[in-house]
């Protein structure tokens, strides 16, 4: 994978994130030029420098989409609105969640969002889903063309990526003729941070109550459910099809089997031992994150709270269609891991895409070129829902 920050893997997979995403290489090298000295500092990099930089990015983008909108320049305020929005989650992403900047920072990547949401035809709609006395936070995009009840994707992204970052996915779900609900299921983005909904291992629960949701909506046919999620989604995902039985098909995006073990290999855990972060793993977050996400206060805790992140059991349960997409040169969930779970699911209607370092997209969710397993995924629900 291409690192614009060379030695800085969290840093650098952020960058590529937010382009698959939408962002523009130029928007971020005018942000993120004078960095180079900033990202060696201590073991993972100046967070402060990132977040000011990438603050001050997010701040002209939106100053330019709202004046594009006060002038009625609806196109440039909605493609500003929806790049600004990626930028304020990443300034929001590697300070400490407590930090008094966070909240606000997050509020305008949902405002921005939701700004950009209103100026597409048909509108992108803003989705609030009672869950647990709480509210699940998400948006569904309507499939193009046709008319009457049409498939319908979840779509949510992994460990602590957002709905709003996973906007590229829905869009090219709805290309394709299928509605897509993208949704921040406990412990991600809006769900987490206005919740207070911290990740649980049973994704079913959280996925029927999207689907119960759905199954209210006369644009959509309740016979033709899929899911797709990435990274830590491709935990999420298939744990949700083995036992929500109303998803006729699962896509994930960078699989995994057992999420401990992720975990374990990336303490460097000795059984015995107090468990500390190895800072020169492949991190896509924080080790702050991941306390906040678990809603636990030490890494001992974190390998505690995860023995229930595997899917020994319920990969057998899959019955529904299985995709399965991963990278060669996954640096965070090895190739194995998928292996692992591909052998385990009991549907024979399974498949397993391994991009490869010649053909390009060896990365993690395909980072180094997202293009074309996300035509590859989409089309395959296309064609199974």
């Amino acid at each position: 994978m291409f690192q614009y920050f060379p030695g800085n893997y969290m840093w650098s997979l952020a960058v590529m994130r937010a382009l698959a995403s939408g962002a523009m290489l130029g928007d971020i090298d005018w942000a993120c030029k004078d960095l180079k000295e900033a990202a060696k500092v201590g073991p993972a990099g100046d967070n402060e420098a990132w977040h000011q930089a990438w603050s001050k990015l997010s701040e002209q983008v939106m100053g330019i989409a709202d004046t594009a909108r006060e002038r009625g320049q609806s196109v440039t305020a909605r493609n500003h609105y929806m790049r600004a929005a990626l930028y304020y989650q990443w300034a929001e992403a590697f300070p400490p969640p407590a930090d008094p900047r966070c909240a606000p920072t997050y509020a305008k990547h949902l405002q921005s969002f939701a700004r950009g949401a209103q100026l597409f035809t048909p509108k992108v709609e803003i989705v609030d889903i009672p869950f647990d006395g709480k509210t699940m936070y998400a948006y569904f995009v309507a499939a193009a063309g046709g008319s009457g009840p049409r498939p319908t994707v979840v779509l949510s992204d992994g460990l602590d990526g957002t709905k709003e970052e996973m906007f590229y996915a829905a869009l090219a779900l709805a290309e394709r003729g299928m509605n897509c609900l993208a949704v921040d299921h406990p412990g991600q983005g809006a769900t987490l941070r206005l919740s207070g909904l911290v990740a649980r291992h049973d994704s079913e629960v959280a996925s029927g109550a999207a689907l119960d949701y759905l199954s209210t909506r006369s644009d959509v046919d309740p016979s033709r459910f899929g899911i797709m999620a990435a990274s830590m989604g491709g935990y999420y995902a298939p744990r949700a099809a083995a036992y929500e039985k109303r998803f006729k098909a699962c896509a994930a995006w960078a699989a995994i089997y057992d999420y401990r073990e992720v975990w374990v290999r990336r303490f460097k855990a000795v059984p015995g031992q107090p468990v500390a972060l190895d800072t020169s793993a492949a991190l896509g977050t924080t080790g702050d994150h991941i306390l906040h996400i678990l809603g636990v206060k030490s890494y001992d805790e974190v390998l505690s709270c995860l023995e229930s992140f595997n899917l020994r059991e319920a990969a057998p349960q899959m019955s529904c269609d299985v995709l399965l997409v991963h990278g060669e040169d996954d640096k965070q969930t090895p190739l194995e891991d998928a292996v692992a779970l591909f052998e385990a699911i009991g549907t024979p209607n399974k498949e397993l895409r391994v991009f490869t370092e010649a053909e390009g997209g060896a990365a993690h969710v395909q980072l180094d070129r997202p293009e074309p397993a996300l035509s590859l995924i989409c089309d395959w629900l296309a064609a199974h829902l």
